[in-house]
């Protein structure tokens, strides 16, 4: 058995990876409260108003704890094994400058911690209306915030822009500074602020031409429409670079602001085709001898050019909103008492509503797809698809992306006791 001291014990040849529980987690629970009040607007009609929050703690994060340290002529660092002394940072000593030797630092070595949380506060408002006469409705508005420090997987908008779908995992990757809990603080991956959902149901009234005549009760009787509409925000955007962080011996980061460039202004003077102005970002280079914006200290020199964890925050766009309708027709003939046929049509998406995708967010995409960055500054001179919105797949749940009809010929049978219980 090996001494816990001379721990981590290094095989020749071969790097330490994997994922791995850190002894000191804890159980993850979640907090839940909520108030509400409800009022009777009218006859059958109810207005409820409620806020509902929930905290979450000591929720699980996969965190790559040997990022590597960051040297300086007053501070260096010294390698555990060879003894040598480190003052220059680069991606190539990067693994020279980590904390365990003979252990990966890009990823694929982490510890799986219990140390991200969450919040989610939200003003639910809903109005229901029971069928009265003839006549039901459902409508209900959430206004709400989810913030956390790692989303699980599920439920966000990925950089390519496609919704993630899985829901494999309870633990988040979070990208960027491994050792900041702050790093990764924002808006949750699913979080949308707004969101409107409202069904209804309506039995046509009879004409009263129709009344007298048999035709005119066997044509124009028994109608019933009915529908819902969905209104949503978009995703959030996380803008990312895959190369960025290499000083670090990162594998993935986040970029920088442009010179000047906010929030707002990546969400204005948008070029044509694209969602969000991809000019507002650079990605973020240090040039050999310049200082490490993310060390905090101007005798952090790079020794080499590469890449800092960047200053655009996690989440920091809106993705485009959503909408749908869904519409039917109903047509019911009794039969006799206990039976009647009902001829039905269903409109999912019935105005044919194309619901885009999140645009491409990952800053790598700019030479992938024939743009171009200045090499110096990481400023952009052509960002090719980066910005761009290519797919209209992210959609409300269970709803087409295109147009779709359906039509549908049902015997409905009731049976004779359950009649007779009615009748009752």
């Amino acid at each position: 058995m090996v001494p816990q001291s001379l721990y981590p014990v290094i095989q020749p040849g071969i790097m330490l990876a994997g994922n791995y529980l850190d002894r000191n987690n804890r159980t993850p629970y979640v907090q839940q409260f909520n108030a509400s009040v409800q009022y009777e607007l009218a006859r059958n009609t109810t207005l409820q108003v409620a806020y509902v929050g929930t905290r979450g703690v000591r929720l699980y994060r996969f965190v790559g704890i040997n990022q590597p340290q960051i040297a300086t002529l007053t501070r260096p660092v010294i390698n555990a094994v060879t003894g040598e002394v480190i003052t220059t940072n680069t991606p190539d000593n990067a693994l020279l400058r980590a904390p365990m030797q003979g252990v990966w630092t890009n990823g694929a070595f982490v510890l799986n911690r219990t140390d991200a949380q969450s919040t989610y506060h939200s003003l639910q408002v809903s109005v229901n209306r029971s069928m009265s006469p003839g006549l039901q409705f459902q409508a209900a508005y959430t206004f709400s915030k989810s913030i956390d420090n790692a989303s699980g997987a599920g439920g966000g908008a990925g950089s390519n822009g496609v919704i993630d779908t899985s829901s494999a995992l309870d633990t988040a990757i979070i990208p960027g500074n491994q050792l900041d809990p702050r790093s990764n603080h924002g808006v949750s991956d699913f979080d949308r602020p707004q969101r409107f959902v409202a069904a209804w149901t309506w039995d046509l009234p009879q004409p009263d031409f129709a009344k007298s005549s048999t035709a005119g009760r066997w044509m124009l009787a028994n109608w019933q429409i009915s529908g819902i509409v969905t209104l949503m925000s978009g995703l959030p955007i996380d803008v990312v670079d895959p190369a960025g962080g290499s000083l670090y011996g990162q594998v993935g980061a986040r970029p920088n602001w442009a010179l000047g460039a906010n929030r707002r202004t990546a969400m204005s003077n948008t070029p044509p085709g694209y969602y969000f102005n991809p000019y507002a970002f650079a990605m973020a280079i240090v040039q050999p001898g310049q200082p490490i914006p993310s060390a905090h200290d101007p005798n952090a020199l790079a020794g080499d050019v590469g890449t800092d964890f960047g200053k655009v925050g996690r989440n920091a766009l809106r993705g485009p909103a959503q909408s749908c309708v869904d519409f039917s027709v109903l047509k019911r003939w009794p039969i006799r008492e206990s039976a009647s046929l009902e001829l039905r049509a269903d409109f999912f998406n019935l105005f044919n509503h194309p619901n885009r995708n999140n645009p491409i967010s990952d800053i790598s995409v700019v030479t992938a797809t024939g743009g171009s960055v200045d090499p110096i500054s990481g400023r952009i001179l052509s960002p090719g698809d980066f910005g761009r919105t290519l797919g209209v797949s992210s959609k409300p749940a269970n709803h087409p992306v295109g147009r779709q009809v359906q039509f549908l010929v049902v015997p409905n049978r009731v049976c004779k006791t359950a009649a007779a219980r009615v009748r009752r």
